[in-house]
């Protein structure tokens, strides 16, 4: 059976009409990837913008220091966070810890949102592997870092703190081995 040019044609054109509503799915699906991004992100500046409220008013840490000298702490708040916010032998005030603590929840949602981007496809692996290394890197640095990581990571990036303090916890007991 011989196709004729009028039903080349057709099929060409066809294919171009498949080709271009896969195109079009795929653009749509890469708007929708990016709108949630955007909607994360925006969601999380919120919150960011209600702990900066906190860091910029002299009201509010006012209060909170009060309350702090009366005895209060978060619920969180145990001996291991007494010793990693450095309150013992008054190496930081108490309006130190708290301004320690907003900056560290800030800067856990900014790599919270980062993931969330990287996970969705928008952000590339080198990028990502960049700014793990940091979130790393200041989690085995200092022990408040740590700790208000883990008690402040959104789901979206638990399981990446988590995995992290493995990797450093294995590799301070492979240090201490070899010692």
């Amino acid at each position: 059976m011989k196709a004729s040019k009028k039903d080349l044609v057709e099929i060409a054109g066809i294919f171009a009409v498949v080709a271009s509503l896969i195109f079009v799915g795929m653009q749509l699906q890469l708007d929708r990837k990016v709108a949630l991004a955007e909607q994360y992100s925006n969601r999380a500046e919120s919150v960011k913008a209600d702990r900066r409220i906190i860091l910029e008013s002299d009201a509010l840490m006012q209060n909170l220091e009060e309350r702090w000298a009366l005895g209060w702490r978060p619920v969180y708040w145990d001996e291991d966070w007494e010793i990693a916010g450095l309150v013992k032998e008054g190496a930081l005030s108490s309006r130190g810890v708290i301004a320690e603590i907003i900056s560290k929840q800030l800067a856990i949602i900014g790599y919270d949102t980062i993931y969330y981007q990287y996970r969705q496809g928008l952000l590339d692996e080198e990028s990502w592997s960049g700014l793990r290394s940091s979130l790393k890197r200041g989690m085995a640095q200092n022990e408040l870092t740590r700790a208000v990581y883990i008690q402040f990571a959104r789901t979206t990036i638990q399981p990446v703190v988590e995995e992290l303090l493995h990797e450093i916890e294995s590799e301070r007991l492979a240090t201490e081995s070899d010692e």
